[in-house]
């Protein structure tokens, strides 16, 4: 008749959000590796002048400029342009243009020009445009003064070996073809330059060419091998936020690390040693790569896997020599808290104890907090945690960190140092101080604070926190273009309390705290608990049923876990375990975090913990009505489909019940199964019932006494004439 319970299964799922308590250890005594895409856009203060970039990785080439074209030259002119850039030369183009503007037609020409390679008419074209009056070159004069930069960096600006050598002993002036290479670069250079000014000067630039220029100016700088100007040129452009700007920084980096000699150069420029410090800090593992399984994924030879292990080993080597400099250095380095940080993850505690003192940087204040930590210094640690708080800025994001197990971190450092001060005032048993350092990160790491508030604090400490410092939004959330409506740190924080003071049966204070969305359902599902405490009979029933239909219909919004075992906070789409505190570093787990873990375990411990409450009020509700009602098949129906995929066994005993002692009906062939609405217990006609059972027994007992009374009736009888009789003889004797 039951259908049997499904089985729990494994599924793929997102990527989850990483919680410091799963290892609290780790959290605390290890760093975290930062991401080079903030270190690099942060080598160089942000120019006054901003610009912004036009970088998307997912664009097809020139689909923003056609874009652009399309909006401002209308359907005729875009077709113009197209016919101008497809023309066999530079007169049919020319010819096809007619009636554009003439610094559009002029451009157009170029740009022509410059893809079929015939770069000298490129460049008459495009210097034709910066020649117009500026208000008739309002449209493409920033486009055709990039592309004139372009146009001269077409002839392969190439300095062989012997002519950098007379540039660097500064004999480059010397040499003609030097000279006429500089006078190429010069005035590549003067183009870039000359574009950013425009930008800076108003001029519109759709494209993002201003933030281009940079790196185009850089690549000059790059073929005369002047690292550090190229760099500093990147870094500008990476301080304005382009992606382009931050990869090639990356790819200088890591030529920097390609022998010894460039390596001592580049640590001799403050410049390059802060973007040296960078790359170690958040790209050392590039240089220590390849080993066991990744030498073999190297290549599908012997010959790639070993070609793999040596290009390891010279990594290896290269960073043993920086380490080795930074560690001889007693100048000033730049980037040195970065350093200290790579040091400390490498291991090399005694380097990053030297360095971390010779900054007051935030990040050099966390690395002395872990540092104090591993010397057994609780109290500077505490010390040196603060600083590093206080430091930070709050703003501060180091974008997406992943972690192993598919969770990821967004890392910002002030919410993360703040992190690891909670998981420590968790080992000293100062709860509501975690929640508290927890709570300022606002949301990012909810999962941790969730387990402080949800599990480690009484249900007391946390209303009395949230009603201290957690208050109720004054206005609402809007929906965003899904419908979706955020919840804010502070409105999840309300609705958990909301949930366990409707757990713990403190009714009359938990609505309160809910969303306005949820409310009403929580005060009916309060008002239900309260009423079936004071009814009585069928009433008591049919508000335990309330109750119950709530529980199953709205139980993950009113009554679930965030955490285990509902993990309301992927609304049940997955699974979560209970937290195992004998795997934890003792010195971080409070003396009585285990038996307030206890304390707040869910009733019963099972996943969808309310479907198994909202079954249990419906047999509680049976209790009440007749045992050969309708109401009472119904309830037990219900209460058997709602456990029945939880738990076979408990649901084959409200089965039982029904068959042992419940009426017979029409659908109760599919009683609780997987799919099917029970019906609706017919309480009135449960009211009914028992009334007509209590007269059915009235009527029982007294046809069941009838004789004994008729025997009474007639001693009555008898009794009354013996006692007539005797009256009687007592007055004749007298």
């Amino acid at each position: 008749m039951l259908i049997g319970a499904a089985l729990p299964a494994v599924a793929c799922g997102p990527d989850f959000p990483h919680e410091l308590l799963t290892d609290r250890h780790a959290s605390v005594y290890d760093l975290v590796e930062g991401t080079f895409d903030f270190e690099a856009a942060q080598l160089v203060p942000r120019p006054a002048t901003a610009f912004k970039p036009s970088e998307n990785l997912w664009e097809a080439p020139g689909e923003s400029r056609d874009a652009v074209e399309k909006e401002e030259l209308g359907e005729d002119g875009w077709a113009k342009a197209q016919a101008m850039r497809e023309a066999a030369d530079d007169a049919a183009a020319w010819a096809a243009g007619e009636g554009l503007a003439q610094d559009v037609r002029l451009y157009l020409a170029g740009a022509r020009a410059f893809q079929a390679g015939e770069t000298e008419v490129a460049r008459r074209r495009f210097e034709a445009v910066l020649a117009l009056p500026p208000d008739q070159r309002s449209r493409r004069g920033v486009w055709a003064q990039f592309m004139l930069g372009r146009v001269r960096l077409a002839f392969d600006v190439h300095y062989d070996p012997d002519q950098l050598a007379a540039i660097a002993a500064g004999k480059g002036a010397a040499d003609p073809a030097v000279v006429a290479m500089d006078k190429i670069v010069q005035a590549a250079a003067a183009d870039f330059q000359a574009v950013r000014a425009a930008v800076a000067a108003g001029a519109a630039d759709p494209l993002g060419l201003a933030v281009a220029s940079y790196g185009e100016e850089a690549q000059l700088h790059l073929a005369r091998e002047e690292t550090a100007a190229a760099v500093r040129l990147y870094a500008e452009q990476a301080a304005q936020g382009s992606a382009s700007g931050r990869a090639s920084l990356l790819f200088v980096a890591r030529g920097l690390f390609a022998d010894e000699a460039t390596l001592r150069k580049a640590l001799a420029d403050p410049l390059l040693q802060r973007l040296l410090a960078a790359y170690v800090y958040t790209r050392s593992n590039e240089l220590i790569y390849a080993s066991g399984e990744e030498q073999e994924s190297a290549g599908d030879t012997a010959a790639d896997a070993a070609q793999a292990a040596a290009e390891a080993t010279a990594g290896k080597d290269m960073l043993e020599r920086y380490y080795a400099v930074i560690a001889a250095s007693t100048g000033e380095i730049g980037g040195v808290d970065r350093v200290a940080a790579a040091a400390y993850r490498a291991g090399r505690y005694e380097l990053a104890a030297k360095l971390a003192p010779r900054s007051e940087s935030a990040m050099a204040w966390w690395v002395r907090a872990k540092l104090a930590l591993r010397a057994g210094d609780d109290k500077a640690a505490a010390d040196a945690y603060v600083k590093a708080s206080q430091a930070f800025p709050r703003s501060e994001d180091w974008g997406p960190v992943p972690h192993e197990g598919y969770d990821y971190e967004g890392l910002a450092p002030a919410c993360r140092v703040d992190g690891e001060r909670a998981v420590l005032a968790l080992g000293r048993g100062d709860y509501v101080e975690a929640l508290t350092l927890f709570h300022a990160g606002q949301g990012q790491y909810w999962m941790d604070e969730a387990h402080v508030a949800e599990r480690v604090l009484s249900v007391e400490e946390l209303k009395q926190f949230v009603d201290a410092r957690v208050p109720a939004p004054t206005t609402a959330a809007k929906p965003d273009e899904n419908g979706w409506v955020p919840r804010s740190p502070d409105e999840q924080l309300r609705a958990l309390l909301g949930r366990r003071l409707l757990r713990a049966g403190r009714y009359a204070e938990a609505a309160a705290y809910f969303p306005p969305d949820l409310r009403d359902r929580a005060a009916d599902y309060a008002k239900a608990r309260t009423d079936a405490a004071t009814l009585k009979s069928i009433e008591r029933a049919e508000a335990l049923y309330r109750a119950a239909r709530l529980a199953r219909e709205s139980g993950m919004e009113l009554l679930g876990l965030e955490l285990a075992p509902d993990a309301a906070v992927f609304d049940g789409a997955y699974e979560w375990s209970e937290p195992e505190l004998d795997k934890q570093d003792k010195k971080l787990v409070g003396a009585d975090e285990a038996r307030r873990l206890a304390a707040s375990q869910a009733q019963p411990a099972q996943r969808f913990h309310y479907r198994f409450v909202a079954a249990d009020l419906a047999n509680q509700a049976a209790d009440l009505v007749p045992a050969r009602s309708q109401a009472f098949a119904a309830l037990l129906c219900s209460a058997t489909g709602w456990v029945i995929n939880g738990d076979a066994n408990l649901a084959q005993r409200y089965y039982r019940r029904y068959v042992a002692d419940g009426p017979y009906l029409a659908w109760a062939g599919n009683f609780g199964t997987a799919g099917y609405a029970c019906p609706a217990p017919d309480f009135v006609g449960a009211e009914k019932r028992r009334k007509f059972e209590q007269m059915r027994w009235v009527k029982q007992t007294l046809r069941r006494a009838a004789p004994l009374a008729a025997v009474g009736v007639g001693v009555v009888a008898l009794v009354s004439v013996l006692l007539l009789l005797r009256r009687r003889r007592t007055k004749a004797a007298r």
